[in-house]
């Protein structure tokens, strides 16, 4: 134990931490230094670095790659489900739930993207919605498609703790999508992404606020009934 009962290995997680969040050393899916330069820049032994990978490992920050090395994760410190929402029993009220919180936040988050989005981002935004349509139109699975779309909005929003409810968004977006195959509901569910992403993409497109944040409104609403939420 070192500095007040903090064990070296957090300390040195910690150090690991500030380099990736705060100074920008290391970015999403960057490969780290092996474990003889960490351990020689920040002044430590091998086991140490070790150790405080573990605990970086273990938070989501740092994935290791066997026989590749240590790199950041892609979304480093978001934890697949952090609000414990896999552990909920009554599943058919916790989709009635998720669109509730979705009719609240996704609509304001377009009007965000509309102010803040890059021309790059708004054009990752309309890729993600053709390439749900497609999988649609073919009649193929389209989910994670569908999860790219709405992420690819939040991450536009440049709001970080909106970006930290990407694992929240996309489960919901998933649940209601298996809820509604499951419950006989798949192709209304299929022709509200079909028509409503697209109107969605397409307000986006021409940065027109007021009509993304209606259409998203809409989509997400439509979803609801189709339901019976």
């Amino acid at each position: 134990m070192a500095n007040g009962f903090i064990p070296i290995s957090q300390i040195i997680a910690n150090r690991i931490s500030d380099m990736i969040f705060l100074e920008k050393k290391y970015k999403p899916n960057d490969k780290l230094p092996n474990e003889n330069m960490l351990a020689e820049e920040l002044g430590v032994s091998r086991t140490t670095i070790r150790e405080a990978v573990k605990i970086l490992v273990a938070n989501k920050v740092l994935t290791v790659e066997r026989g590749r090395g240590t790199f950041v994760t892609a979304n480093p410190g978001v934890q697949d489900d952090p609000l414990g929402i896999s552990y909920l029993k009554d599943k058919k009220k916790l989709v009635q739930n998720w669109f509730e919180m979705r009719l609240v936040l996704e609509p304001a988050n377009v009007r965000f993207v509309v102010e803040r989005a890059s021309d790059d981002e708004i054009k990752e935004i309309i890729a993600c919605e053709r390439k749900a349509a497609e999988l649609i139109l073919a009649g193929e699975p389209y989910a994670e498609a569908d999860q790219q779309f709405h992420a690819a909005i939040a991450k536009a929003t440049h709001n970080s703790v909106i970006e930290l409810m990407l694992p929240a968004i996309e489960a919901s977006v998933r649940d209601a999508i298996s809820t509604a195959i499951y419950g006989g509901t798949g192709e209304l569910a299929s022709q509200n992404a079909l028509t409503n992403h697209r109107m969605i993409a397409d307000f986006i497109e021409k940065r027109d606020a007021d009509g993304a944040a209606l259409a998203m409104y809409y989509h997400i609403k439509r979803g609801m009934i189709d339901m019976g939420c």
